[in-house]
């Protein structure tokens, strides 16, 4: 890690100055260095003296390393370590050329460490939304980065077959003899979610009567003797492989399919109970709102126990979603001795097998201890993922060890709600609402992103043939959507919007491809001209040269540190910012007619194309080399 070789230096010049384990940390802005530490600002600080002129002290103490340059006292008490640009640009250029685009930015920092992320997570009664999209490539970036940082990695689907949604589809099929067929042309999982849902939704409003059959039929479908369990499971295993080549499309792979509804047939759940019982943490309300139900007691948690104790049996025996959810946790950390049987349901785009759980065949399904496990689910779920942690905490388990990873709804903007179909109050955002049939579907939005693109290619290209065109639009639009929706904090609200999403320039995902597409032209143009790549800087470097350089050698750094923090959004920043100071370097440092510092600069080129490659493969963006 070329960066991290310079802050070694750094703590190593500390060191023989007498100050050992000194904090390096890197600058904010290029103008600070590569690398600072506060030491004197925080000693001082401490012993009351003049902060600066410590910092002055201790860098005129400091000698000199092979990466560092030189070394400055900054106010009100810094030291800046600033790179010999020569020398690291071509240390950099040299090890980026050595890892290659699999390599560079790994790291083994997560070796023998096993992280199990749980993401999607769908309700098999409907195609996937663009708010399902987001925590697909939430989940998906994280199990990517954790894999590329050393971590052994696990990605789980918690196919949520059980409960009142499930229930629905299922009432709408056996009882109110809606047919079982889709209609021709329109896909089973939108059948589903677009028609089913909906028309019994609506006939539940309308006839409250409907709502015991409901519950009812719900309990019913976790029996697993009856024939409506059978029946759900046909019906949820046809949904899930519709929703599982949208998955694909959206770039996710998985290792396993876990039925929400084996947590109860298997036993699972029935272990959990007593367990829970056994340890006081639940019991039977006697009267009340809750009478006849199996209760957490919330008491002494000191916000939860302001809402009321948590329902996880209900009086008529049926498990909440809270309750099967504890169960899969205690699974999922390892802590729970009930064996899951699973058989391989199919295969990852990438040929890697995936399991699904089946209590009824199959061999039993063993997975490491984890020593963490992410759950990626709306902030809607914050409270019932609380009470999960909560619930975990009593019985002994190490609640740090289950994390939720907690993201915002997404919304689309008023103009391309319209563009999707869909009349708007003007200059209000939509949000989706699965009862009255208004949400996004992912595949929806991914095809009109991709007739866009599909737009400006033939403009650009008019002569390639429609293969290609199709080939080249839907790796856009696809990098479009994942970038849109990455680019902000999983804790703020996205709304998306189709045009600003495609657009070459600014804060998106066709800039970055563009950009690469701009640099592999380069390659071909050098390889005609019979320019040979060199990394030694041929002289002083121009400042788009050290900025590029510089970027380049943080990228490992920023990987790192967003898989220790979680934060996925420095990374997605870094990607652009690399796509901004290359576009920089393209337009003031030419390589073609570049003279003697052609090759260097070619090398920086070939430089970009690794570190690039390395990010937006974390990130999900496909690569192009024209377009």
């Amino acid at each position: 890690m070329t960066i991290k070789r310079l802050f070694e230096e750094a703590e190593r010049l500390l060191s023989e100055a007498g100050l050992k384990g000194v904090k390096i940390s890197s600058p904010r802005s290029p103008e600070f260095g590569e690398a600072y530490t506060p030491y004197p600002f925080e000693e001082a600080r401490r012993s009351g003296g003049n902060p600066l002129e410590l910092a002055e002290k201790i860098a005129s103490r400091l000698g000199r390393g092979e990466l560092i340059g030189r070394v400055e006292a900054a106010p009100p008490g810094y030291i800046n370590f600033y790179a010999d640009w020569k020398k690291f640009s071509e240390y950099t250029l040299r090890e980026v050329m050595r890892l290659g685009a699999r390599g560079y930015g790994g790291s083994s920092e997560g070796e023998g460490k096993v992280i199990l992320v749980e993401h999607t997570s769908v309700n098999p009664n409907k195609a996937l939304h663009i708010g399902h999209a987001r925590n697909v490539y939430l989940g998906d970036t994280l199990a990517r980065i954790f894999a590329k940082t050393g971590h052994r990695v696990y990605v789980l689907n918690y196919v949520d077959d059980s409960g009142a949604q499930m229930a629905s589809v299922i009432l709408g099929f056996l009882e109110l003899k809606m047919p079982m067929e889709a209609p021709t042309g329109v896909r089973f999982d939108e059948y589903c979610g677009d028609q089913v849902y909906v028309e019994v939704s609506r006939r539940v409003e309308a006839d409250r009567s409907l709502e015991e059959r409901l519950r009812a039929l719900a309990k019913r479908i976790e029996d697993r003797s009856s024939e409506e369990f059978r029946y759900a499971r046909l019906v949820a295993d046809k949904v899930l492989a519709n929703q599982l080549l949208t998955c694909w499309r959206l770039g996710a792979r998985y290792d396993l399919l876990f039925r929400e509804s084996d947590v109860v047939v298997s036993g699972l759940w029935a272990k959990t109970f007593n367990l829970l019982l056994e340890k006081g943490i639940i019991y039977l309300a006697r009267e009340g709102a809750n009478r006849g139900c199996w209760c957490v007691d919330l008491s002494s948690h000191p916000t939860l126990s302001k809402e009321g104790d948590e329902i996880l049996v209900k009086s008529d025996g049926s498990t909440t979603y809270v309750a099967r959810d504890i169960a899969f946790a205690l699974w999922k950390l390892g802590e729970s001795d009930v064996k899951i049987t699973g058989k391989v349901w199919g295969r990852n785009l990438d040929n890697t097998p995936i399991t699904i759980t089946d209590t009824e065949s199959g061999s039993p399904i063993t997975l490491p201890k984890p020593h963490m496990v992410l759950t990626v689910v709306g902030s809607e779920q914050r409270r019932p993922q609380e009470v999960v942690r909560y619930v975990l905490s009593r019985l002994g388990v190490d609640g740090g060890r289950y994390v939720h990873y907690s993201y915002e709804r997404v919304s689309l903007s008023p103009e391309s709600a319209r563009r999707l179909g869909l009349e708007t109050a003007e200059g209000k955002a939509v949000q989706m609402s699965g009862r009255r049939g208004i949400y996004f579907k992912a595949d929806e939005v991914l095809d009109e992103l991709k007739r866009l693109a599909a737009e400006e290619v033939r403009k650009r290209h008019p002569y390639w043939p429609g293969e290609r065109v199709d080939e080249v639009s839907e790796a856009i639009a696809r990098g479009a959507l994942r970038y849109s929706i990455l680019k902000s904090e999983a804790e703020k609200t996205v709304i998306f919007d189709l045009r600003e999403a495609m657009r070459l320039e600014g804060d998106t995902g066709p800039y970055i491809q563009y950009t690469m597409a701009r640099s592999y032209r380069i390659l071909e143009k050098a390889r005609d001209a019979g320019i040979e790549a060199k990394p030694t800087p041929y002289g002083d470097l121009a400042s788009e040269e050290w900025m590029l350089t510089r970027s380049i050698s943080f990228l490992p750094q920023v990987i790192e540190t967003s898989a220790k923090t979680l934060r996925l959004r420095q990374l997605i920043t870094h990607s652009r910012e690399m796509a901004v100071h290359f576009n920089e370097f393209y337009e003031k440092c030419p390589v073609i007619d570049g003279g003697e510092a052609a090759p260097f600069r070619l090398a920086l080129v070939q430089a970009y194309i690794t570190a690039q490659s390395s990010a937006m493969e974390l990130i999900g963006i496909p690569v192009l080399q024209e377009m």
